[in-house]
């Protein structure tokens, strides 16, 4: 992509060298504060009357506010969020990786403030971490504990896409809202080349009909 290029070679001083480690010790750190003060959480949320009350920090540490699980499954996760991330940087370099968490972070947060003025979380946002992981890598195979069994993460990520899907369609406007923002990075990284896939499997259909006319 040549305006990822372009970006890269004038903003690369952005990224965060490491940053999939920092957002796996951010929210480690945040999970151990939250044992011993559970409240404290609530001073990280993305509130936007907090924010425009001049808790701008919000905006940031909402990111790193990990979700409510037993300290075993946080452990999973946590390994889980690290490797994916890792696996994007090391597919993409730091630059693209962080610009690509930063555009669903900031579309996030736009769509807090500016459009619903309510409290949104960082779920759909990391679980595009996954899809973006999932796309790259769709043969690469995990281990699922609870059934004992390896599975292709394209199928976990088709199930994604499913629940993804049925919330978009039964949820509220803000929750389409917030599926809509925190989805903008995929489609920005990976939207030309579904389109083209797309376009080319309705060809080949298409001129399968021909031919059996």
């Amino acid at each position: 992509m040549k305006w990822l290029d372009s970006l890269e070679r004038r903003f690369h001083w952005m990224a965060i060298p490491q940053f999939p480690l920092f957002i796996a010790t951010a929210n480690g750190l945040i999970y151990l504060m939250a044992q011993f003060e559970p409240r404290f959480v609530e001073q990280l949320t993305l509130n936007p009357v907090a924010v425009r009350a001049g808790e701008w920090w919000r905006v940031i540490t909402f990111l790193f506010v990990p979700p409510l699980m037993s300290p075993i499954w946080f452990v999973f996760w946590l390994l889980f969020i690290y490797q994916y991330s890792q696996a994007l940087e090391n597919a993409w370099g730091e630059f693209r990786f962080f610009f690509f968490y930063f555009v669903g972070a900031a579309a996030t947060v736009a769509a807090s403030i500016f459009i619903l003025n309510q409290t949104i979380g960082n779920g759909f946002l990391y679980l595009t971490l996954f899809l973006a992981f999932a796309t790259l890598y769709p043969e690469t195979e995990i281990l699922l504990l609870v059934f004992f069994l390896r599975v292709k993460v394209k199928y976990l990520a088709w199930l994604t896409w499913l629940i993804v899907g049925i919330s978009f369609v039964l949820g509220t406007a803000g929750t389409r809202i917030a599926i809509v923002a925190a989805l903008s990075n995929y489609f920005l990284f990976f939207g030309a080349d579904i389109w083209k896939a797309a376009v080319l499997r309705w060809e080949v259909y298409r001129n399968r009909r021909r031919l059996r006319r």
